[in-house]
């Protein structure tokens, strides 16, 4: 089959073999040209051409680690694979349950307008809001301020809190969640295994009980009258010692023993920081809080902080914590609402109401979300207000300037207050401010723990006084937000982001925005939309393994809904790479209940379904997913969006009669996930197909576009991270110098539109592309002492070598051709002591390490002998030679397969060790099955030469 050409429509190849083994997508052209201010969009370089840059980018060894993502130049020509490996599970508590974020909208945009026409304001000069205002507000984040004392407990525990979460540090299984969250804790590679799991998390459990008791803690908590959940619920519970002795046995023999230090260390800090911190909780805790309910809350401020009353040491969360579900965030504290102050500044609230109860109320109508579209023309209005009010202006003629100034004048109760989720992972810090004095008060292992966590994300200032150091820290935060440009953010924020732990789809997390919702902010500006109209959700996922559920009544587990109705939209997870056979899992559309999901697959019953949702996409990097609901019809289709839509075009869809499922009735959107934790972002819903989330190929585009007659020249250099960069030298286009030897659309729709005929190197190739086979193959093969040296990339732009890995590369590069080379895996792995002879490499695949080694450029005479150089350095055995000597001694010993060339084995390297086959060329004659690809066909292996013939017409 054919694959895709990375150059696409700038493709300069001229060589007939590769227009009939690749297929070139004509992706639109980005309308901006080389003047496009998206350079930095990850998703817009995968969505346009545009010139000098490949359509499918080379693969960044550094992946989402990478130091110059922000780098236009690095990025045009490298992409960064996503792996969220460290991203936490921020826990999910349903804090937004009762909240109308639209209708909140609407009432302080009423408010404030009314007011100023009341009053004779003068209106927004050109009747619209500012857009350097709406662009600080998208991009703004929220800043905490804390002690040392605090800043120390959350890095021993590897989270902020909240109050009330504190107050549950009295449980062992509680704070043993705290243990198992903690960042070194995830990497443990067991907890993946949920058998494993449940034992480490019994043996945490046991570990934090044992240190509360021998440290009177449960002795404390019965004086002040707390009570404290058993280890166990049975009438005589386990003693935690004898857990311990239990777990412990069995963990030593499948856990590392690193691994198994880390838990006991961990557990046992935690657990001694937990203590310490229920008897003496952080923040300054008011009253009110519990009340408003914001104690279940982390506080912080949503731009510069400057309370320095809650502590000197000043961290700036990710822009990603806002749009959690349960966040929110109000123009002022919520405890100027309760004691009257907030009516004194905002006066279009009205007068202070007299119960605590209508006090408490208005808060809670007035609070907004960040991923509620228009929250921010709500908050710009009254942000614009307060400034004019405080500087007596008695205008909406304001500025972002005007606003910070007043900002800076005003105390933190007078400003944007967040109230972040309760338990926030230390991954969603983006940057740590402190004074050297507060650092070198701090102990050994917060050190080392910054160290390794914020290597480059704390600043220390030094030789300031606190006056001088605060006025430092905003300034720097006044130009880190005030010097945001949109186009340079190389994964825009919207919508609802979140990560979700493993559930087995039994959790299902609602969010905080309803169908009607959404469609109710929709009419503001679409005042005449039918309420039939058709619904798209758009979000983005990795990995998959998750479910999107709609439903009328919000999904409780616990509750028998007897008239609960669900549309059921699974993703299945996305295959493995590293399979010689690609797999895929069903991913399907259904109705019924979301805990029938097992019964759905083992049964097959679905109301469509797809085991082809993946092939030709890019699975390394975030996936954008489109569920469109018809609801005047009852027709449902979930699509791929986003770059992925390209290249694969496989619709699952279906259409659902109205007795059956009535899709106007459905109310509440639910997340949940299966095996794997899933980073969801991006989640939105809208009334419109959103064109930008559709990249389409051009379809007027009917002339394959040549650069020159002469095959382009690479210039090769290496950056100071050692990441080989490449420049295009031309790409001059001239129209008709290249007849293409079919229609293009032709390919595209025989090979993309229809992905199901595809294999996993079909796959594979989308992205690694094929220009190698422009070059000249290097008589000298891998043994070649040239492409290695100085005059290495001269060489390399004229001849092509055999890549070290063969086929299992993940990182190819141009000159480099990727055989299949099949050899039997080593029984000895990673861990086998042949791995200094070039000859066993060759013959025997080792997990990790090519199969394939340097030459040496003193071969023979090298001298050279360590292990560590002899691993990576051949010496001038000739290991193509032994291994064809060595086949042709195997097949004259061999028996005689009685199956000959017929045999289903014939790609099973043990019984090719034990039978011969005859070669297949000398089957002209036999009974092969015709291969529906003939000449064209790429697949070469052994295997498949085997069971097919190729005949020439």
């Amino acid at each position: 089959l054919s694959h895709v050409c990375p150059f696409g429509r700038y493709c300069i190849n001229q060589e007939q073999l590769h227009w009939e083994k690749s297929i070139h997508i004509p992706r639109l052209l980005c309308p901006d040209g080389d003047k496009c201010k998206k350079l930095t969009q990850e998703d817009h370089l995968n969505s346009f051409t545009h010139p000098k840059i490949r359509d499918i980018r080379l693969r960044c060894k550094h992946a989402d680690k990478c130091r110059d993502r922000r780098d236009s130049q690095h990025l045009s020509r490298y992409r960064h694979a996503l792996t969220f490996e460290d991203s936490g599970v921020v826990c999910y508590c349903n804090l937004n349950q009762k909240i109308d974020f639209v209708q909140n909208q609407k009432d302080n945009i009423a408010h404030v307008t009314t007011y100023i026409e009341k009053n004779k304001w003068k209106s927004l000069p050109s009747g619209s809001i500012p857009e350097e205002i709406i662009d600080w507000i998208r991009t703004v984040q929220p800043v905490h301020r804390c002690s040392p004392a605090i800043f120390e407990s959350i890095i021993l525990h590897g989270h902020i809190m909240g109050r009330e979460y504190m107050e549950h540090l009295k449980k062992p299984k509680f704070v043993a969640n705290c243990v198992l969250e903690h960042s070194r804790i995830r990497r443990i590679k067991r907890l993946q295994i949920k058998t494993y799991a449940e034992h480490i998390r019994n043996y945490v459990t046991a570990l934090i009980t044992l240190n509360y008791e021998e440290n009177n803690f449960l002795h404390f908590l019965s004086r002040a009258g707390i009570g404290i959940e058993s280890l166990s619920n049975n009438n005589e519970p386990e003693s935690s010692s004898a857990t311990i002795q239990k777990e412990e046995a069995f963990l030593t023999r499948n856990v590392p023993p690193a691994d198994m230090n880390a838990i006991r260390e961990k557990a046992v800090e935690i657990a001694k920081a937990s203590m310490k911190l229920f008897e003496d909780p952080a923040g300054i805790g008011y009253a009110p809080d519990r009340d408003l309910g914001t104690n279940k809350h982390v506080f912080s401020i949503l731009g510069p902080h400057l309370g320095t009353y809650y502590g000197n040491v000043v961290i700036v969360f990710k822009r990603e914590i806002l749009h959690h579900p349960d966040a929110n965030f109000s123009l002022q504290a919520a405890t100027s609402y309760a004691s009257g102050r907030t009516y004194k500044f905002r006066p279009w609230l009205g007068s202070v109401p007299i119960s605590k109860n209508e006090q408490i109320e208005l808060f809670h109508k007035s609070k907004l979300h960040a991923s509620v579209p228009g929250y921010e023309d709500a908050t710009a209005l009254e942000l614009i207000a307060m400034t004019s009010r405080y500087y007596e202006k008695k205008s909406m003629k304001i500025d972002l300037q005007k606003i910070l100034k007043r900002w800076c004048d005003v105390d933190s109760h007078e400003v944007i207050e967040a109230h972040l989720p309760q338990l926030i992972p230390l991954d969603y810090i983006d940057h740590i401010y402190m004074t050297e004095e507060i650092f070198n008060s701090l102990n050994a292992n917060t050190h080392k723990a910054m160290k390794a966590v914020f290597e480059h994300h704390f600043t220390i200032v030094k030789n300031k006084n606190e006056k001088e150091y605060n006025a430092f820290v905003i300034d720097e935060l006044i130009k880190k937000f005030g010097q945001r440009d949109l186009h340079l953010i190389s994964r825009p924020i919207q919508g609802i982001i979140m990560t979700i732990g493993s559930t087995n789809l039994i959790d299902h997390f609602v969010l905080p925005l309803t169908i009607s919702q959404a469609f109710a902010q929709y009419q503001i500006t679409h005042p005449r939309a039918s309420p039939n109209i058709t619904v798209y959700i758009y979000w983005q996922i990795m990995n998959g393994d998750m479910m999107l559920t709609l439903s009328n009544q919000q999904i409780n587990p616990n509750k028998n809904q007897p008239d609960l109705k669900c549309l059921i939209c699974y993703i299945a997870p996305k295959p493995a790479s590293n399979d010689l056979y690609y797999h895929e899992q069903v991913s399907y559309l259904n109705s019924g209940h979301p805990s029938q999901h097992a019964s759905f697959i083992t049964d097959s019953k679905y109301a469509a379904r797809s085991t082809a949702f993946y092939v030709g996409c890019n699975t390394d990097d975030l996936m954008t997913f489109c569920l469109e609901i018809e609801r005047s019809t009852g027709k449902v289709t979930l699509s791929h969006a986003g770059p992925n839509s390209i290249y694969n075009h496989e619709n699952i869809f279906c259409q659902f009669p109205k007795l059956n499922l009535d899709l106007t009735q459905l109310e509440f959107i639910h997340v949940s996930a299966g095996t794997r934790t899933i980073p969801i972002r991006n989640l939105i819903v809208r009334f419109e197909k959103q064109n930008d989330l559709h990249p389409t190929i051009d379809t007027k585009f009917k002339n394959i576009t040549s650069i020159s007659s002469t095959k382009p020249s690479f210039k090769r250099q290496v950056t100071k991270d050692n990441v080989e960069t490449e420049t295009l030298s031309s790409f001059a286009t001239i129209d008709d110098q290249l007849k293409k030897p079919s229609d293009t659309l032709t390919l595209l729709k025989n090979v993309v539109i229809d992905p199901v005929k595809q294999g996993f190197s079909d796959a594979k190739a989308f992205f690694f592309g094929d220009y190698s086979a422009t070059l000249k193959s290097c008589p000298d093969s891998i043994y070649c002492l040239i492409q290695f040296s100085d005059d290495g990339p001269d060489h390399n732009s004229n001849y092509s070598h055999p890549c070290r890995f063969a086929d299992q590369c993940r990182q190819p590069e141009e000159h480099l051709t990727h055989e299949p080379h099949p050899v039997p895996d080593c029984q000895f792995g990673k861990g086998c002591k042949q791995l200094n002879d070039p000859i066993h490499r060759s013959k025997y695949h080792h997990p990790g390490w090519p199969y394939f080694l340097i030459p040496c450029y003193d071969q023979k005479r090298c001298p050279n002998k360590s292990n560590q150089h002899r691993i990576k350095y051949s010496h001038g055995e000739r290991v193509f030679e032994t291994k064809r000597t060595a086949d042709t001694q195997d097949y004259d010993q061999q028996k005689p397969c009685r199956h000959g060339i017929r045999c289903r084995d014939i790609g099973d390297a043990q019984h090719c060790k034990m039978f011969s086959h005859p070669p297949v060329i000398q089957q002209r004659n036999d009974q092969r099955i015709r291969c529906r690809w003939g000449t064209r066909c790429h697949d070469q292996t052994s295997h498949h030469q085997a069971k097919y013939s190729h005949p020439e017409a």
